[in-house]
C-alpha cells in the first residue's frame, strides 16, 4: 500500500512539477475542506443547524446536492420495502 501511495506521489510531483511535500499539503487540505462539507451537511440532514446556515457554510449547490441525493436514496428505500 505504501509502495502504491509513494508511486502515485511521484506521478502527481513529475505530472504538477511540484515536490512530494506540496502535493501532501494540498492533500491534507483538500481532506480537511471535504471532511468540514461532509460534518455540515451531516448537521443540516440532521436538522441539528437551519438549510440557510447550511448554505452560507458550504454553498446552495453542495446542500442542494446533498437534498437530491437523500431524496434519491429514500426512494430507493420506499421502493425496495413496497416496490
Amino acid at each position: 500500500m505504501a509502495d502504491v501511495v509513494l508511486r502515485e506521489l511521484e506521478t502527481l510531483s513529475k505530472e504538477r512539477r511540484e515536490d512530494v511535500a506540496t502535493i501532501i499539503a494540498n492533500a491534507v487540505k483538500i481532506g480537511i475542506e471535504k471532511i468540514r462539507q461532509e460534518t455540515i451537511l451531516e448537521r443540516y440532514l440532521k436538522k441539528l443547524i437551519t438549510r440557510e446556515a447550511a448554505i452560507k457554510l458550504v454553498g446552495g449547490e453542495v446542500v442542494r446536492r446533498a437534498e437530491r441525493q437523500r431524496e434519491a436514496v429514500l426512494e430507493d428505500v420506499e421502493w425496495g420495502l413496497h416496490g
